[in-house]
């Protein structure tokens, strides 16, 4: 999108010089709704022609002899549904739809009974799985770090051995989900921390349902695991504060006192948690 707008645009989806409006519209505008549409309806119409041209199958098929009627509701929650099946999706997704709370967009992004969640759970699932073959691959599960080490250790060691088929590792997305519907390590890589989630220890919620990333707390969960790129995410997060803290002059008394103490906390659980020497 960002390509797509012309220079001296200051609104990422303003009218394009692509849409049949554009000359009559002021650019830096956003579009009303029904360009919105024509404009999404214009683009199917190119999708299926380039495929006709090309001799491709796959093209938007019609709903009863029509072309389906695409809203942009329909597209929002379309949108939704990809933000939603990535690692910590349903946090950003909360947050750009500006909805007060996970669960609300969870509620927008689709029903148990529309089928929506259990297909963005299964999405989510065989992304962690493709995670966990990277990790297993590059010898990576041996140099976690934190409370749950050990434990993620001993999981994506047992994932490894059935995530191997006659020699070769699973990398098949349909042979994937089916090892991670039965052999799921139950283990969430996030930005910080990478969650071995044990409901009875949990400190966000005490389910089987996993984690709550929105509520974790991960200096004091006996479930956080750390591997290199959240070591670094919170080595990146202190230089923060460092930077936050330097001009404190400018910070009331409360403010810095907690970022002093947040400071202190991540100093510390470093210090306990990285390896005498990072690999190169």
């Amino acid at each position: 999108m960002d390509r797509l707008v012309p220079p001296g645009h200051q609104r990422l989806f303003s009218v394009l010089a692509s849409s049949n409006h554009y000359l009559r519209t002021d650019p830096n505008r956003s579009k009303t709704s029904t360009q919105t549409v024509d404009d999404l309806k214009s683009f199917m119409d190119w999708i299926n022609d380039y495929c006709t041209r090309h001799g491709r199958s796959d093209v938007i098929p019609p709903v009863n002899g029509r072309r389906w009627p695409v809203t942009t509701r329909q597209f929002r929650r379309t949108l939704a549904w990809f933000i939603a099946r990535r690692p910590g999706g349903t946090i950003a997704g909360a947050i750009a739809y500006r909805h007060p709370s996970v669960q609300m967009f969870e509620g927008y992004a689709g029903t148990s009974e529309s089928g929506f969640r259990p297909e963005v759970e299964a999405e989510q699932a065989l992304a962690r799985g493709q995670q966990f073959v990277d990790l297993v691959a590059a010898g990576e599960h041996q140099r976690l770090t934190g409370p749950a080490a050990e434990e993620a250790e001993l999981r994506l060691a047992e994932f490894a051995q059935h995530a191997d088929f006659r020699g070769k590792v699973v990398t098949d997305p349909v042979r994937l989900k089916r090892l991670m519907a039965r052999r799921d390590p139950h283990i969430y890589p996030g930005g910080f921390v990478t969650c071995v989630h044990v409901p009875e220890r949990a400190l966000c919620h005490r389910d089987d349902a996993g984690p709550s990333l929105s509520d974790c707390q991960p200096l004091r969960c006996r479930n956080v695991a750390l591997n290199a790129d959240n070591r670094e995410a919170l080595a990146t997060h202190l230089r923060h504060l460092d930077d936050a803290l330097a001009d404190g002059d400018a910070l009331a008394p409360f403010p810095r006192r907690r970022m002093q103490q947040q400071h202190n906390e991540i100093t510390t659980f470093l210090a306990r948690h990285t390896p005498d020497q990072e690999p190169s």
